[in-house]
């Protein structure tokens, strides 16, 4: 009997100790906690070599924290659990809204930065992405905004901002858009940009109602043609150049053509400057055909 007044002495002691230690767990100031109610699970402590005492644990506790700057309790930065999040302002109108004051003209306002660590044979592009949420690598479809801010020893393409897409059922993202670091050069498509003089690159083709080429020389535009002290290659030497170069003087051959494209406001200032020229023997070949004819009539005359 004696025995068992002091088991149960000490059972009571022990759900006192446990009961007080749950008492005692720590609460947590700006942040909403919630419990997540289990069945206690229960362990035996030994006491002798027949005796054991049920010890029940601490149930589990799933803590949500809300954000909340007791610090700093003016500050303009609001992350609530639900709703918007706004960094520099206190009423977000989008999902995420970063707000700072306007700088002057001397300054940049980054409001958003994207940093890659460096490493020789990374491919250094902080990158942002637009999915269509599918994780499945063959079924997603994304787009990409990102800039290659450094070289690398694996991927020779220049340092630029491009614009990706990547196709359901596709492996490789696609390039459609480029700015190049160097002189600013864009690249639509995969073309290169490897050519002095230009700034933009497009693939396949352009198709636009209207075109307007500026001229930045008058002298690559041809009235001169039509002045009085314009010297008019005679017809015979002509029809010598073109029967030992097989093209028109001026006119570019083929494989400069092929070798660097044309360039269309000056090509369509030398079929210009062929057009006047030709006017220039037609008017000609006119004169002689109306002297020829007066000269005929003459003749007949004096028979």
């Amino acid at each position: 009997m004696k025995n068992l007044l002091i088991l149960l002495t000490l059972m009571f002691a022990i759900e006192s100790t446990a009961q007080s230690t749950l008492n005692q767990l720590p609460t947590y100031q700006g942040a909403t906690r919630t419990k997540k109610k289990t069945t206690p699970k229960r362990t035996y402590t030994r006491l002798g070599s027949k005796s054991f005492v049920p010890v029940q644990r601490p149930p589990v506790r799933n803590v949500v924290y809300q954000y909340l700057d007791t610090t700093f309790p003016n500050s303009d930065n609001k992350f609530p659990i639900t709703g918007n999040a706004g960094i520099g302002t206190n009423s977000p109108q989008n999902a995420l809204e970063i707000m700072r004051l306007a700088q002057d003209g001397r300054y940049k306002n980054f409001l958003l930065q994207l940093t890659n660590v460096y490493t020789p044979r990374g491919l250094n592009e902080p990158t942002i992405m637009f999915s269509n949420g599918d994780i499945d690598f063959k079924n997603s479809s994304y787009w990409t905004l990102g800039g290659k801010v450094a070289g690398n020893e694996i991927d020779k393409d220049p340092v630029a901002f491009k614009v990706g897409f990547k196709a359901p059922g596709s492996i490789d993202e696609q390039e459609f858009f480029a700015i190049d670091a160097y002189m600013g050069r864009v690249r639509i498509g995969n073309v290169t940009s490897s050519h002095d003089g230009y700034k933009l690159f497009v693939e396949e083709g352009i198709l636009t109602e209207k075109v307007k080429v500026a001229i930045k020389n008058s002298e690559d535009w041809f009235d001169n043609v039509f002045e009085k002290n314009y010297a008019l290659m005679p017809l015979h030497e002509l029809s010598k150049y073109i029967e030992q170069n097989k093209h028109l003087p001026d006119v570019p051959t083929t494989s400069e053509v092929m070798q660097q494209g044309v360039d269309l406001g000056k090509m369509n200032g030398i079929l210009l400057k062929k057009v006047e020229e030709l006017t220039l023997y037609m008017i000609d070949i006119k004169k002689e055909l109306e002297q020829t004819k007066k000269e005929l009539e003459q003749l007949k005359e004096k028979k």
